[in-house]
């Protein structure tokens, strides 16, 4: 049973790479480290991914890059098929049924083994034909421990498949608040802050992912607000926050429940005020960093990650 090449678009991390490299079935690790930060490119996240994903692939013409080839991203995979390689596994789909990103992606990936992030994206790709496993999403993203403060203090932070009307809710109940808040969205975007009495809402705007993880531990709960739909998203925020030992509140989204997990993730109710649902899980988990921190150790983390992705792949290989 051979062992794959991992492939993946973005810098290096000497951590990540170690942890993959410590598994016997990766064997090499291939990646395009001049893929966009953002994903996107022209202005179009799509062309982003697949313009970075097609340079990745062609590096696999190299002899010297052999497979089969492990990619982190279903784009890598089409455009692993569209060079010509066949022997190879995608994590992730992130796109939902019958869209036109759903319908290349199935054409090009086929038969080949997907591990997506979440049921809701498993079930459909299968029913169309498809070959995929759900896998709990994973990582280490080395973000600090979580910071105390006086202040109250909520963190909403990434882009993809965020709910803006629900972020604008929050605003204006952070800035009508009685009792101090800051809040700090980190969305990307123009950076600028409002202020209403002692209550602070910051945009920082676009910020690297250490200044991102700098931003996150500060706070004294994490806000997921996330749009209604099957597409498996959030999950690197929600990750790095329980990571952090901080709570983590999401909205519904089909594309999450898996995640939803005491003592670190819990839903809250979109049409119900948001503000005193943070207050309420904030004030619960103040003092549990540690349980949220052991949640994260053994079902959140990238060695729990890695070992349940190879636990899944071993027979599929075989």
């Amino acid at each position: 049973m051979a062992p794959y090449t991992f492939l993946a678009l973005g810098p290096a991390s000497a951590t990540a790479d170690a942890a993959w490299l410590s598994h016997p079935m990766i064997k090499a690790i291939c990646q395009f480290e001049g893929a966009a930060i953002t994903g996107k490119r022209w202005g179009s996240r799509v062309l982003g991914i697949g313009f970075d994903a097609l340079v990745l692939a062609l590096k696999t013409l190299n002899p010297s890059v052999k497979g089969p080839y492990f990619a982190t991203n279903p784009w890598i995979g089409a455009a692993l098929r569209l060079t010509g390689r066949n022997d190879f596994v995608v994590t992730g789909i992130y796109a939902e049924p019958s869209s036109l990103s759903w319908k290349i992606l199935r054409r090009l990936i086929g038969n080949a083994p997907v591990i997506s992030m979440s049921e809701s994206e498993t079930g459909p790709w299968n029913a169309d034909g498809g070959n995929a496993w759900c896998v709990l999403y994973g990582n280490s993203l080395g973000y600090p421990p979580r910071k105390h403060s006086d202040v109250f203090h909520i963190f909403v932070g990434g882009s993809s498949d965020r709910d803006p009307q629900a972020i604008s809710a929050l605003e204006e109940e952070v800035l009508a608040s009685t009792t101090p808040v800051q809040l700090t969205i980190a969305t990307g975007g123009p950076a600028g802050e409002t202020r209403r009495g002692a209550n602070v809402v910051t945009h920082p705007g676009y910020v690297s992912q250490k200044e991102f993880g700098e931003l996150l531990c500060s706070a004294s709960v994490v806000f997921l607000p996330l749009a209604r739909g099957t597409r498996a998203a959030g999950h690197m925020v929600l990750v790095g926050a329980v990571e952090s030992g901080i709570a983590v509140a999401v909205t519904p989204n089909e594309g999450m429940k898996e995640y939803v997990m005491e003592p670190g993730v819990v839903l809250c109710d979109p049409d119900l005020p948001i503000l005193p649902q943070l207050r309420d899980l904030a004030d619960a988990t103040r003092d549990r960093e540690a349980d949220i921190r052991a949640l994260w150790e053994e079902r959140l983390s990238l060695d729990s990650y890695i070992g349940r992705i190879m636990a899944l792949l071993e027979p599929v290989r075989a």
